[in-house]
């Protein structure tokens, strides 16, 4: 029984993440999270004691100011290694990243940075970590003008409402339940224990662009298609 938790439980993500585990409770234990947790140390460490994978889903992706964007998001991922130095923890930390990383933008340098802090965690502590570079999600229950175009495109078109083009252009995109699959595949095999000496080599069917080193493995989801 592997005991996964995952931040930002609560979105668009972690909510369809968080439910499908569920369907295998002879495999996995959710521990649960809230938003709140990080602004109390004693509760973010327990909950980081009880897990054997930790996904680090939780961000912000909106805000007027993209400095309050940029802190916020760097805060957070400090506050998790923290968390798990001060415990003395070791989980198999996947975090999930973006496309934003390629652009100059302060939520991709919050993004690329926040993976480079947890990469040097991982060397520090001789633990194991992922990055995933992530394009657009979209499926059930995207929020409107919020967590995807398609969820906006479709909630106009239901409305009556003639949608906008803002950027004419090819946008990479990835169903959120083929997201969850590609996250539980990188889960170990048998228990945390393994997660030093584990690959899993059917993966590499389902992304490109992945290199691995000692600590970190960056993997670049795949979109399984695309729209104009």
């Amino acid at each position: 029984m592997i005991k996964i938790g995952i931040t930002g439980q609560a979105g668009f993500i972690g909510t369809h993440l968080y439910n499908t585990l569920s369907l295998h409770p002879d495999k996995y234990i959710r521990i649960p999270f809230k938003d709140e947790y990080f602004q109390s140390e004693e509760s973010l460490d327990t909950f980081v004691k009880k897990c054997d994978v930790i996904i680090h889903l939780a961000a912000m992706n909106r805000h007027n100011d993209p400095d309050v964007l940029y802190k916020t998001n760097i805060e957070l991922v400090q506050k998790l290694i923290d968390s798990m130095e001060r415990t003395n923890s070791k989980p198999y930390v996947i975090m999930s990243s973006s496309l934003q990383e390629e652009r100059d933008n302060l939520y991709g340098r919050s993004k690329r940075e926040g993976r480079e802090l947890f990469n040097q965690w991982a060397d520090r502590n001789n633990a194991k970590f992922t990055g995933l570079i992530i394009p657009n999600v979209f499926g059930p229950f995207g929020k409107p003008f919020y967590n995807s175009v398609i969820s906006t495109f479709s909630y106009q078109i239901c409305n009556k409402q003639e949608p906008k083009i803002e950027v004419d252009n090819e946008l990479k995109l990835i169903y959120v339940g083929d997201l969850v699959e590609e996250i539980i595949n990188l889960f170990p095999a048998d228990n945390a224990e393994k997660n030093a000496d584990y690959a899993d080599k059917e993966n590499n069917e389902n992304t490109e662009n992945a290199t691995t080193e000692d600590t970190e493995e960056c993997i670049s989801i795949k979109s399984f298609g695309s729209a104009i």
